[in-house]
């Protein structure tokens, strides 16, 4: 095109520009947003399936102890696990990797984390993890004392707050 003897060019104007640039800006900012929300769900998720792992692990213990009490046909099938029996305790925390059974007192401590196992302090202190393990066994559930309510309360603070997961299993003197 010419205009009074000057040639133009095709060329993107300031505003095209700009326009682009916005366009461009939108189509990356919205896959970002998602990846940004994703990766926190999946820390959640994460958090949720240890915690459910840590509720089983003692769960598997319990029954532990109550078949080896069985099988060596001691008196009392739950023998070793008094501290976590309801009455009036608030429950009691289980260090599976340790074989001890400790009453909580007035609340139990954090779980200790050595970058492959979940233990506890020797000496009774809040471990370095987020969670909090309190088992409770509840033996007057059955009619004639067979039976009994395992619930393991698994508690954690994380990115969104306070969590909790709960497993209940009932476990039966099978003598």
């Amino acid at each position: 095109m010419k205009k009074n003897g000057l040639k133009f060019k095709k060329a993107f104007t300031l505003i095209e520009t700009l326009v682009a640039i916005t366009i461009l800006s939108a189509a990356v900012a919205g896959p970002m947003a998602l990846s940004i929300k994703n990766i926190g769900i999946a820390a959640v998720s994460k958090d949720q399936l240890v915690a459910f792992y840590l509720g089983q692990e003692v769960i598997e213990y319990v029954r532990n102890v109550r078949d080896t009490n069985i099988l060596e046909e001691s008196s009392v099938w739950l023998d070793g696990l008094e501290n976590c029996k309801v009455n009036d305790s608030v429950g009691c925390y289980v260090d599976v990797k340790n074989n001890t059974v400790t009453d909580c007192g007035t609340g139990c401590p954090k779980l200790d984390f050595n970058g492959v196992n979940y233990t506890y302090k020797t000496d009774g202190t809040d471990g370095n993890s987020i969670f909090t393990r309190t088992v409770r066994i509840d033996d007057t559930v059955g009619v004639s004392g067979d039976e009994a309510k395992v619930s393991v309360s698994v508690k954690w603070t994380g990115k969104y707050g306070g969590k909790t997961v709960n497993l209940q299993d009932n476990i039966f003197n099978w003598r």
